[in-house]
């Protein structure tokens, strides 16, 4: 019996080990993360698909960085991490997935530039595979800066197929040629609705977009860095159209309601750590100093390109100090009350041309 036996005993881990397939290498190449030392920064680094972008304060020395990353588990990165390197341009890191075959390189540049008084949206780049459409400024350096950001990143969960045309937040022909941006109330997916978002607003706004699933409000960071002078007034150009049927985030109709717009902007207090608004803010942060807000009766259906004036008003007992640092939050959005996903399907928003107004301003 044991001839018998020890042979067959032999042959199970041989038996065993044919039919385990060999472990497939990853193939993730990202950033997840992105370090300076936190004094240089003016806000949180902004990641996308293939750019790392510091925000830092003027007096920070640009020749000589040292970026610190957090890449994709047995990935590796080149140059590596702490390489100090001249980023008066932006340069390249080049991740490689841990089977070699996937790259991904990341374009990493510094700004120092402050924030831009007026926003014509006329450059905008496929990113994320090419699902979706980001808008960025150009610096006085030639690097892309991405001051505004959307919450297309959250839609491609459930976007399937849709091309960037068809995203929440895309692009439109401008007032003068060049280009607008385009906001629109779409349809999520039978999943979203059957967990209660079954809308997704087009928006867009300053500050960066982190999906989170938990809580999709605390996803938007409204606001960047804001110095000078405390704007008169927010205006720019606009079209609208509003969706035929509202529906709330059960997906019931709402008898009698119609869709609206909306844009604002609100300056509030700068602080060390989360220095920003979440998309539940409500207009209530004990923060704010003032808020400038499209009037109810200028948010009207029209075909035409059309003026919007929405002043600065101080809010009450909140003084404006010019030489303090503040945050200063941009927003628009399709419909009116898509952060709560009540809104009518197909409300669209091209907004073009939108600037911060100034006392010393001279009216066109």
């Amino acid at each position: 019996m044991i001839k018998f036996v020890r042979p067959f005993l032999l042959a199970i881990p041989l038996l065993f080990s044919s039919c385990i397939k060999e472990e497939e290498l990853d193939t993730n190449a990202d950033i997840l993360e992105a370090y300076i030392p936190s004094e240089y920064l003016k806000t949180a680094p902004i990641i996308t698909n293939k750019t790392i972008e510091f925000k830092v304060k003027s007096n920070v020395d640009l020749e000589k960085q040292s970026p610190f990353f957090i890449i994709s588990p047995n990935a590796t990165m080149y140059p590596p991490n702490g390489t100090t390197r001249d980023f008066t341009n932006s340069q390249n890191v080049t991740i490689t997935a841990q089977d070699t075959q996937w790259k991904k390189t990341y374009t990493v540049s510094f700004t120092s530039d402050e924030l831009s008084t007026r926003y014509t949206f006329n450059n905008a780049e496929l990113t994320n595979k090419n699902r979706y459409y980001r808008f960025y400024e150009i610096g006085t350096n030639g690097d892309n800066i991405y001051d505004w950001d959307s919450g297309n990143e959250g839609y491609v969960t459930v976007a399937g197929s849709t091309p960037p045309e068809g995203y929440p937040t895309t692009i439109a022909p401008g007032r003068r040629g060049g280009l607008s941006v385009k906001m629109q109330t779409v349809y999520t997916s039978k999943s979203g609705e059957l967990a209660g978002n079954p809308i997704a607003a087009g928006n867009l706004f300053l500050g960066t977009f982190k999906l989170n699933i938990f809580n999709t409000l605390k996803s938007t960071k409204f606001g960047l860095p804001y110095t000078g002078a405390l704007p008169t007034g927010l205006r720019g150009t606009f079209k609208y159209t509003a969706g035929s049927i509202v529906t709330d985030k059960n997906f019931n109709e709402v008898k009698g309601a119609k869709d609206s717009f909306d844009i604002y902007a609100i300056v509030f207090e700068a602080r060390k750590k989360d220095n920003y608004l979440t998309g539940d803010h409500n207009f209530e942060d004990p923060r704010n100093i003032a808020i400038a807000r499209i009037n109810e009766n200028d948010r009207v259906e029209t075909p035409q390109w059309t003026e919007f004036n929405a002043p600065f008003k101080l809010l009450e007992g909140k003084t404006y100090d010019p030489k303090k640092e503040y945050v200063l939050a941009i927003v628009m959005t399709s419909s009116i009350d898509g952060a709560e996903f009540k809104g009518a399907i197909g409300s669209t928003l091209l907004v073009d041309e939108i600037e911060l107004v100034y006392e010393t301003d001279n009216d066109e």
